[in-house]
């Protein structure tokens, strides 16, 4: 969108101007100007400063996402880039990210993304290890979740640890956090929306307020929506049955030009306490799950507020208990 003529931005920042065929709307978010033909209640928005994907709703007198986008994260994603967002074993679905619901009997992998017939779990329990006999099943103690890994290893995690992209634990069970509008994202710190544009004559995203709120706040612990996208893989990262690992992540988001469409991140991680770098694998996921957040920055569009940002922040990763041989139900099931 080209920047509005300097009398035009004179006029915004001292007031919003109604009362007039053509308004003129408070920016950030909001439309800047309204074309009426008639009365007041007869009116379209030409300019806005909505991301992109979205249009300025003078019904609402909010932003909202054009027909055939979904709203994830502040943006307004096309259903690829949603599916991206949500991570391998996960689609967008009814409004919000879902696993991948497997047949019974499978297992979802979560290095590929797809289900494992029982016949394939097997082999996964029989190349850790553990023998799994007839009417027996691969699975975890009571409290714990069973997590195929690769086509090679699983492991038993805690149920925290395998919400979607889109939900927290709130002590019993997985929820949803809160749908934010255009150019709003859920910041878990303040368990509210925040606002991650910034006052302009177009859709600007203040860089380090979607980082934050996106990955985590400087010093404190990683979002669930960035942790989760790897603390469900606890052999990946070398760590072993009944142990927790504490990993201090940097994260670097850039834009240069500012241009928010071409936006990349980058990351770097130790074990907080020896101070090693993880395994090349593990840095490889958590790399992997930044990029996946990302895709929700690159589908606003627009100009960021600086060309860098960063964050530094803590992920646990947990093995709850190595897997087992369980029981297969009497009725068959799985």
């Amino acid at each position: 969108m080209n920047p509005a003529p300097p009398v035009l931005r004179s006029l915004l920042a001292a007031a919003c101007l109604s009362c007039m065929s053509v308004l003129v709307g408070c920016p950030s978010n909001m439309c800047l100007v309204k074309v009426c033909k008639g009365d007041m209640s007869n009116c379209r928005c030409s300019w806005s400063t909505c991301p992109s994907g979205s249009i300025y709703d003078t019904t609402r007198e909010a932003c909202v996402c054009e027909q055939g986008r979904v709203s994830l994260n502040g943006a307004c994603l096309t259903t690829a880039q949603a599916n991206e967002y949500c991570g391998k074993g996960s689609r967008y679905q009814n409004y919000g990210c879902v696993a991948v619901a497997c047949p019974p009997g499978q297992e979802l992998d979560q290095d590929s993304g797809t289900c494992l017939a029982k016949q394939q779990v097997d082999q996964v329990a029989q190349n850790m290890g553990v023998p799994v006999g007839q009417n027996e099943k691969l699975g975890c103690p009571p409290g714990l979740v069973l997590v195929i890994e690769n086509a090679h290893t699983a492991s038993c995690v805690p149920p925290e640890n395998a919400c979607a992209r889109d939900e927290t634990w709130n002590g019993h069970a997985c929820v949803k956090t809160l749908r934010c509008a255009p150019g709003w994202v859920f910041d878990p710190a303040r368990g509210t929306c925040v606002a991650v544009s910034t006052e302009d004559n177009h859709y600007t995203v203040d860089l380090q307020a979607w980082t934050t709120a996106t990955y985590g706040l400087s010093g404190g612990n990683g979002t669930a929506a960035f942790c989760s996208g790897f603390n469900k893989k606890p052999t990946t990262f070398g760590v072993a049955a009944g142990a927790t690992a504490r990993l201090r992540i940097e994260v670097a988001v850039s834009a240069a030009g500012r241009n928010v469409a071409q936006a990349q991140v980058q990351t770097a991680a130790i074990v907080e306490g020896s101070g090693l770098p993880v395994t090349a694998k593990g840095a490889e996921e958590i790399l992997r799950t930044a990029r996946e957040l990302l895709a929700s920055l690159v589908g606003q569009g627009g100009k960021a507020s600086t060309e860098l940002a960063r964050t530094n922040v803590l992920c646990s990763v947990t093995n709850g208990a190595r897997p087992a041989p369980v029981p297969v139900p009497a009725s068959g099931g799985f």
